[in-house]
């Protein structure tokens, strides 16, 4: 692919001081590593790194033009010259790529719980509809057969383009999207038009990026700039945030909920260790659906899907059967295999909200015994913590705290601020080798218990002092039940 400069900058403002070459543009990059001869890089100003530092070497590597904002006079290279190089990364990514891509119906899912249950549903429902799909979001990027272990939930706008060239060359129609209240501030969608933009649900998380819980919602609430002309908004009228969006959009629109003030809303439903029945009330008709998937609170999620999918117009027994095939979500309240009469379940939830909902959902199909093993991230927003540690108490019956991804902070200091907020602490156990604290719960839980290890779901490392080292909740208790 090869596209004019002058074309790939239509819209970017940039100091009109120079005259632009008539040169040929073949790829776009703001990763040095990742420069090759014909490229244009874009020099952005990261948390840690700024790419004005390797305009030099990119230029031995034969980028044909690099934007700036700050010009470095020992290069020959052109330098287009901006006030911010981050959001014309996207408009240039979006110039480079996206023409030829209008025709991919895109849905971008955005909430801190339940994108990635919801895009696993929404991308099944389109497969069993007959569209080729595919899939961004937390766990891997999934572009025709090949399958990208994912390293954002949303990647840079040049990355994000690109990927979706890749589908349209693997000859993928659609593409599922887990949209980031990091990349919609960071402008990494930026150019892109959604066909459908889902709005999950807002709770407490990233506040160590977004500083406050309502500069938090305002970036979320960006999703919504991103819609066609025709696209709709699908949003969950049972969440206090969802209500406030749905009050002040003026395009086309449809909700879901658990209640019938919704579009798409559950008549009854019926949830149990083997899945969850249910009875959905759609404006063109009722579905009853079957889903492998745990939890009652997994039910907005499918609802969510529904009502995305109804928006698409896409057939109501096409939604039923991309319902029934999502066996599991990984890391998503997963199930593992335990002997001895126990259940294990392994769940991403790192949030409060998150954690709770998995306790409540759980807590409700235990016979006996509930058990939660977790930990809180390092380097990330502290005041979650001793609200974790309340819930875990709150809900289990045996809390044990460990470590999670402490990255440069002590897991004992971590530790320490999550049973702050714990009153019983004689209820609770602590130990910050987190295969001994998986260890510990299943050897001293009983046949009807269950075990949540909360905290880390589909990740397969855990960080420490900067570097990552392979641990899998899921395979850890696959080892120990040996």
């Amino acid at each position: 692919m090869q596209k004019k400069l002058q074309r790939v900058l239509d819209g970017v403002e940039y100091k009109k001081d120079v005259k632009m070459p008539d040169i040929e543009i073949n790829k776009i990059s703001y990763d040095s590593r990742r420069v090759e001869p014909g490229c244009l890089f874009v020099a952005v100003k990261g948390f840690s790194v700024d790419g004005h530092g390797f305009l030099d070497e990119v230029e031995k590597k034969g980028a044909a033009a690099a934007i700036v904002e700050v010009k470095n006079d020992k290069i020959k290279i052109p330098q287009i010259v901006v006030k911010n190089s981050r959001r014309e990364l996207a408009r240039v990514a979006s110039n480079f790529y996206l023409p030829e891509l209008v025709d991919i119906r895109t849905v971008g899912i955005t909430g801190t719980n339940g994108k990635t249950t919801t895009s696993y549903l929404v991308r099944s429902i389109l497969q069993a509809g007959g569209f080729k799909c595919g899939l961004i979001g937390t766990i891997a990027y999934e572009i025709g057969n090949k399958v990208k272990k994912a390293w954002n939930t949303t990647p840079e706008s040049a990355d994000l383009f690109e990927m979706m060239a890749e589908m349209k060359t693997a000859g993928q129609n659609s593409c599922v999207i887990e949209v980031s209240s990091h990349a919609l501030d960071l402008n990494r969608i930026d150019g892109l038009k959604l066909e459908t933009a889902i709005f999950t649900n807002l709770s407490r998380d990233h506040l160590d990026f977004h500083h406050n819980f309502e500069s938090y919602f305002q970036a979320k609430k960006k999703i919504f700039n991103h819609l066609s002309d025709s696209g709709f908004a699908v949003i969950n009228l049972g969440d206090e945030y969802g209500k406030k969006i749905f009050s002040e959009f003026k395009g086309n629109c449809i909700t879901y909920g658990l209640n019938q003030n919704a579009d798409v809303f559950v008549i009854n439903s019926n949830s149990s260790l083997e899945g969850i029945k249910a009875q959905i009330s759609t404006p063109s008709g009722n579905l009853n659906i079957k889903s492998s998937l745990l939890g009652a609170f997994n039910i907005e999620n499918i609802l969510a899907s529904v009502a995305a999918c109804f928006a698409m117009n896409i057939d109501s027994q096409a939604i039923i059967k991309g319902i029934e095939n999502l066996n599991s979500v990984p890391g998503r309240l997963e199930a593992i295999n335990f002997s001895g009469g126990k259940t294990v379940v392994v769940d991403y939830s790192h949030t409060p909200d998150a954690l709770e909902k998995a306790l409540k959902v759980l807590r409700e199909l235990t016979k006996k015994n509930l058990w939660v093993v977790f930990g809180c991230g390092g380097d990330r927003d502290r005041t979650k913590r001793p609200i974790m540690g309340k819930i875990a108490s709150d809900y289990a019956d045996f809390p044990v705290v460990t470590s999670d991804n402490p990255r440069f902070e002590d897991p004992e200091f971590i530790i320490k601020e999550i049973i702050s907020g714990i009153d019983q602490q004689e209820k609770i156990y602590v130990q910050p080798d987190r295969k001994k604290a998986i260890q510990y719960a299943l050897e001293n839980s009983s046949a009807g218990d269950v075990i949540l290890v909360a905290g880390k779901g589909h990740e397969d490392y855990q960080e420490i002092k900067g570097k990552k080292f392979p641990f899998d909740d899921r395979k850890v208790v696959k080892e120990l039940a040996k």
